[in-house]
Parts: C-alpha cells; sequence; structure tokens
C-alpha cells in the first residue's frame, strides 16, 4: 500500500509521516486536483489497515495503546506583537496564581486536587478542565515567571496539573470514579466542551505526563468525540442560536485528532469538525450560496441557518453580543492546525470576520460592549474579549481589531491590579462559576495566535455611522461622543451612552420604554408586559429617526418618536393615553439604569447627580431616593432636558443585580395611585439626552 503511494510520488510530494488521517487527506488532495490515482485499491488497502486498527481499539477500552503518538506543537518565532503577547502572559500567570489558591485534595482521594466541589455538572467540571488548561499552557509556553506564579514549571506539573487531570479523567464515565454527587460526568450538553479543553491540558502538557494520565485523557476525548461525530449539528436562529453549542461541539474532534494521531477513527472527525464548525456560522443566503468553501459550494455543505443574515445573533431570547463572540471556539480548531503545520480548512473561519465585524459596532473603548438588548449576564467582561480582537490581528488583518486589542488588555490589567492574588474578576464581578478560569483559557488562545500574525497593522479607531439591523431589529448610530441604540424584538429599548470608558449607562431592559405598575387579581403591584404594535424605522444623514406604538397590557398605549440630532444629542418625545379604564399604582416612563458600581476601574463609587437647580452626591450602593419636580437632570456629563417640568425620580440601587448596581432615573415619574378614563391623556413627554463636555 505504502509502495504504490511512493511509487506515484504522494509521499515524497507531501514531506508528512504516512497515517491513514494523512492519506485520507492526500487522497482527497490528489482526487480534487484530478491526479488519477488507483482509488478502488487505496480504498480497499485503507480499509485494510483500518480493520487492524479497529481490532486494536476495541482490545484497549476505545483507545489506541500507543498514546505516544500526540501531534507535536510548531509554534513560529514571530517578531510582531511581542509587546501585547507579554502582557497577554503576565494576565495569565497573575490569574493562575489566583486559582492556584483554590486547588484542595479530594475527600475520596487526597492525591488528586480540584477547585471546586466535586460534582458531575457543568458548574464542577467546565472550571477545573479550563484551569489545567491554563496550568498546562504556562508548563509548556511563554517566559515563566515563578514568582508571578507562585511556583516552579516543575512543581507546578508534579503537584497541581497531574493531581487535577487524574481526578477529571477518572470521574468521567470512561474513569474508574464517581463525583460526590455519585454520578461520572460525561455524555451531558457541554460535556464535550469540558472534554476538549481537558484534551488541550494534556496536549501542551504531554511530554510530561504519565502515561495512566495519557491514556484516560484519551479514553475521554475519544468517547465525547466519537459521541458528536455521530450526531447531526442542530441549527436555530430566533431565540436560542446552537451557534455556540456546536462550535464547542467541534472543539473536542478538534482535540480527539491532536492526541490520537494514528487512530483510524481520524477520517470521521476530521470530516466531522469540518462539518460541525461550519454549520455554527451559516446563514440561511448560504443556503442558495454557490460560494466555494473547501473547495465545495456553500449550497452543498448547507446543514441549516444560526445566524441572521446581517451577521448578528440571538441566545438567551436576545441579540447577544456576547455570543457572537463565541466564535472563537471555531478560530481555536483553525489554531490547533496551525500549531502542528497542517494547512487549516477555509470551514473553521467561514462567515466569522463578518461576525466580528458586527460585534465591532458594540464595541466601547474600554473593551466593553454597549447592549441594545440588555445583558443577562456580568456586565464588565471586558477581559473575555480579547481573544477575538487578537484572532482579528492574527487571521482578518484587521487594523481596528489592534485597537480593541489594546483596549482590552490595558482595561484587564487594570483589573487584575485591584486584586493581591492575580485575579482579574473582584469578588462578585462575575457570578458565572467558570469565569476565573475560563478567561486564563480564551486569554492562551489569545497568546497563541498572536504568533501567527503574518502583517504588522497600524490600528485604526473605529468607524462612525449607522448600523441598521433588519434581521436583529436593531438600529445603531455612532459618533466621537456617544453611541445611540434602538430595539424592537424580544427587547423594545431605547438609550444612549457616551463613547467614554465609563459607559454610565447600564443595559436595563426598559431602559427609554418605563413601565406601569397596575394592581393584580391578588392585589398585588404587578408590572405591565409591554408589546409592539407598529414601528417605523428610517436611517437618515444624522444617524436614524424611529416611531413606534406600544401597549403597555392592553390599558396604556405609547406612542414614541426618537431622532439622533446634528449636534450629537438624542431626542425622545413619549405620549401616553389609556385605551380603557384603568387604574394604576404607578407609572415611570423615560427611564434609564444607570451604574453606579463600588469597584469598578472606570467609576468612582459615586454619581454627581443633579435634578433641577438641586446637587446631590449619589453614594453606590447607598440605597437613597430622590425625586424633584423639575425640567432638567444631569448624571455627570449626561445631561436629561424635558420640554416641560416633570417629577424626576433618581432611586440609588441598595443591592447588586447580574454583579452590577443599576441605579433608576425616572423622568417622568407617576409614583401616586391613579385612575384612567378610556382615551384620557395621561403625559406628553420630549426628552432630549446629550452627552457634554467634560
Amino acid at each position: 500500500m505504502i509502495q504504490l503511494l511512493q511509487n506515484n510520488n504522494i509521499i515524497k510530494m507531501h514531506k508528512i509521516k504516512f497515517t491513514p488521517t494523512t492519506f485520507f487527506r492526500i487522497i482527497v488532495d490528489k482526487i480534487q486536483s484530478g491526479t488519477k490515482l488507483f482509488v478502488l485499491m487505496i480504498f480497499l488497502g485503507f480499509i485494510s489497515i483500518s480493520h487492524v486498527q479497529s481490532q486494536n481499539i476495541q482490545q484497549n477500552g476505545g483507545v489506541n495503546e500507543n498514546v505516544q503518538s500526540a501531534m507535536s506543537i510548531k509554534l513560529p518565532d514571530s517578531k510582531l506583537y511581542r509587546k501585547e503577547q507579554e502582557r497577554i502572559y503576565r494576565l495569565i500567570e497573575g490569574q493562575a496564581h489566583h486559582l492556584r489558591g483554590l486547588l484542595y485534595p479530594w475527600k475520596n482521594d487526597p492525591s488528586m486536587l480540584l477547585i471546586t466541589k466535586s460534582g458531575s455538572g457543568e458548574h464542577h467540571i467546565r472550571p477545573n478542565t479550563t484551569f489545567a488548561a491554563d496550568l498546562a499552557f504556562l508548563y509548556r509556553f511563554g517566559d515563566f515567571d515563578a514568582k508571578v506564579v507562585g511556583t516552579s514549571r516543575e512543581l507546578l506539573l508534579s503537584k497541581e496539573l497531574i493531581p487535577l487531570l487524574r481526578y477529571l479523567m477518572r470521574t468521567h464515565r470512561t474513569g474508574d470514579l464517581k463525583t460526590d454527587d455519585g454520578k461520572s460526568w460525561g455524555d451531558a450538553w457541554q460535556s464535550a466542551h469540558w472534554a476538549a479543553t481537558l484534551g488541550n491540558a494534556a496536549w501542551w502538557s504531554w511530554s510530561g505526563l504519565p502515561v495512566d494520565i495519557k491514556k484516560g485523557v484519551c479514553r475521554v476525548v475519544a468517547h465525547e468525540a466519537d459521541r458528536i461525530e455521530k450526531t447531526v449539528p442542530p441549527h436555530q436562529i430566533k431565540l436560542d442560536s446552537k451557534s455556540e453549542e456546536n462550535a464547542w461541539n467541534s472543539q473536542v474532534l478538534s482535540a480527539a485528532i491532536l492526541l490520537m494521531p494514528d487512530d483510524p477513527r481520524q477520517l470521521q472527525w476530521e470530516s466531522a469538525v469540518k462539518k460541525w464548525s461550519l454549520s455554527s456560522y451559516l446563514r440561511q443566503s448560504d443556503a442558495a450560496s454557490a460560494n466555494l468553501v473547501d473547495n465545495i459550494p456553500i449550497s452543498k455543505q448547507f446543514t441549516g441557518a444560526n445566524i441572521y443574515n446581517d451577521f448578528s445573533l440571538e441566545n438567551h431570547d436576545i441579540v447577544h453580543p456576547d455570543y457572537m463572540g463565541a466564535w472563537i471556539m471555531n478560530a481555536g480548531n483553525d489554531l490547533d492546525f496551525l500549531l502542528t503545520g497542517r494547512k487549516t480548512y477555509e470551514a473553521f473561519l467561514y462567515n466569522l470576520n463578518h461576525v466580528y465585524d458586527m460585534q465591532k459596532r458594540f464595541l466601547l473603548p474600554d473593551g466593553g460592549y454597549c447592549y441594545p438588548n440588555g445583558q443577562d449576564w456580568a456586565l464588565f467582561r471586558n477581559a473575555d474579549w480579547i481573544t477575538c480582537h487578537a484572532t482579528a490581528v492574527a487571521r482578518f488583518n484587521d487594523p481596528e481589531a489592534l485597537y480593541h486589542l489594546h483596549d482590552g488588555i490595558a482595561t484587564a490589567e487594570k483589573m487584575q491590579a485591584r486584586n493581591l492574588d492575580g485575579a482579574i474578576y473582584a469578588p462578585g464581578e462575575n457570578f458565572f462559576p467558570s469565569s476565573q478560569p475560563h478567561l486564563g483559557y480564551w486569554l492562551t488562545q489569545a497568546w497563541l495566535v498572536l504568533h501567527f500574525a503574518k502583517k504588522e497593522l497600524v490600528e485604526t479607531t473605529p468607524v462612525a455611522g449607522i448600523n441598521y439591523l433588519q434581521d436583529g431589529k436593531i438600529i445603531l448610530h455612532r459618533d466621537s461622543k456617544s453611541i445611540q441604540t434602538v430595539s424592537w424584538g424580544e427587547m423594545i429599548m431605547i438609550q444612549m451612552m457616551p463613547m467614554a470608558k465609563d459607559h454610565v449607562i447600564s443595559p436595563d431592559q426598559r431602559n427609554g420604554i418605563g413601565r406601569v405598575v397596575v394592581k393584580n387579581s391578588k392585589d398585588k403591584d404587578s408590572t405591565l408586559a409591554v408589546t409592539l404594535k407598529q414601528i417605523e424605522v428610517k436611517p437618515n444623514k444624522n444617524g436614524f429617526s424611529v416611531k413606534m406604538v406600544l401597549r403597555h397590557g392592553d390599558l396604556i398605549q405609547s406612542d414614541i418618536s426618537c431622532e439622533t440630532n446634528a449636534n450629537g444629542s438624542l431626542t425622545i418625545k413619549e405620549v401616553l393615553t389609556a385605551v380603557k379604564p384603568c387604574n394604576t399604582s404607578a407609572i415611570e416612563t423615560l427611564s434609564f439604569g444607570i451604574l453606579n458600581n463600588p469597584n469598578w476601574v472606570y467609576e468612582t463609587g459615586k454619581r454627581n447627580l443633579r435634578i433641577g437647580d438641586k446637587s446631590f452626591v449619589a453614594k453606590a450602593a447607598s440605597g437613597l431616593e430622590y425625586s424633584l419636580s423639575a425640567k432638567a437632570a444631569s448624571i455627570d456629563n449626561m445631561l436629561f432636558e424635558l420640554d416641560r417640568p416633570s417629577v424626576i425620580s433618581y432611586k440609588i440601587a441598595k443591592l447588586v443585580d447580574r454583579s452590577r448596581f443599576t441605579d433608576m432615573l425616572v423622568l417622568n415619574s407617576i409614583d401616586k395611585a391613579h385612575e384612567w378614563k378610556n382615551g384620557e391623556l395621561i403625559s406628553d413627554r420630549q426628552l432630549t439626552i446629550a452627552v457634554q463636555a467634560k
């Protein structure tokens, strides 16, 4: 068989080791290029090779006993972006120092370690697998500083990483132990993701691992990869895109290839990693596209759409910038191929540059996002997006991405400087259990991918202008002073925030709209749901104008028009009318959430509040309330001006919610119970919002 290929000069041309995987890729390349091969003979020969190897695998618990042949890593010694790499590496070291302090011996076997409670679910396994990858990265790569990390590389491997890996591989369902909840982990909706990070941890530290861990991790990864390979990638656009899930499932297939390059299942894994990656960010328009991806029309590979045609996507029932950034998992597969010197597949990066272009429209100067549909996760995830920017620099040659990369790194350094133990997130700043270790893992990808940058870019500042997302139902206008957004999909919101590192405006999901409160059937206050009845959206030279007709329940109609102005301000006109006889307990419209956090790096723990001619210092988390009749209010350098006097209230948050403190500014407040007649005008207000020079 090998002789046949040598006679056809195939192996010599490719200069690579002959394995079933390389064999398959050579055949595909030659068939696509038109080379005449004895395809039947080759196919039969390959089957015989696979049959022998399959028998060996079946006899050894699903993993080839030859576990010494993981792919070698070929990291180029690039001179580009060295300073950025150094700064990212220090962030990873500090983060690892913090997480090392969480390690403790497992009560069932003190020779094994973990950083969470022992259990089989996501919040017990994912933090541990990602932290294992953080440690493995530091063991294998970079200019390691034992003083920063708090231990030597040798002890990090022997005393921490190996005991952690052993716990994870033995408590998987392919292992011999169960976690403290009486279950082993695996075969779960997200367990392929955890197995992929575990696989990367083993791959990066392969030379230092004992044989039992190599075999154990290979069993875990192969088990999860086989499960995904046999499954059809799902697709969904509305409310809950499957883009992130498909991307994380693709990664375990790549991990299997890295760890077991001589396994006969390579053919299936490699085919599947292309399929799952490509499926993650397909648009409906791709169904009819003649564009070639890996020499095949995309329409022939279409399995269903997961993002809108305008490159936005919905997750958690909203258009969600955070989940737009999940494409870095697809880019992780691209990085795996780069790190091993293999030619990458176009499927890995398909549509990702366009998704990133859409992401950038939501970014602010601190590296965080404006959220036109609100944010149900923690707000200050700025450091999490560093990997997106680094990948866009290295793989898309995007000069604007370099600007955002620098912003993100600078903010992450400020975040880390607050915490003596090296943690980037402050206590309580991100309630997601995997936030700290997974941040470290994303940063490792940022550091690695920058080594593959080909061009030294000159950073450019973000482009001003309008973005009209007709599928995502958002219009957005950026200029040098502010960003203004209107959304009318699952969440109806109007907001304007300064183009500054201090966002001032919190992404409250009632921004600009407010609430109407009535007594329900149990005589308790209940906020009426808001529904959209009519909408007219018109982009214009100054940004946009939008007219909406809303209903608060079936009782009160809100006619709203808003328009961006030539001077950079935003005007909102609201008319409230009762459409049925009703009684309200309170009406609070033209309202906006105001960020007021004690410990965020770009806030001061207070807001300078002015209502009419009265000034106040709104101390964060104090729970105080202010209410006055006036025509204007200001919060630091943001001015809110009404066309007529109104009761303006400001309520300072007392408790943290979704890892942030959000005060409430209400420009049209009717806080007493009131009876309204059918057709009665409740209020008519015009509000202009502007960012003032500091």
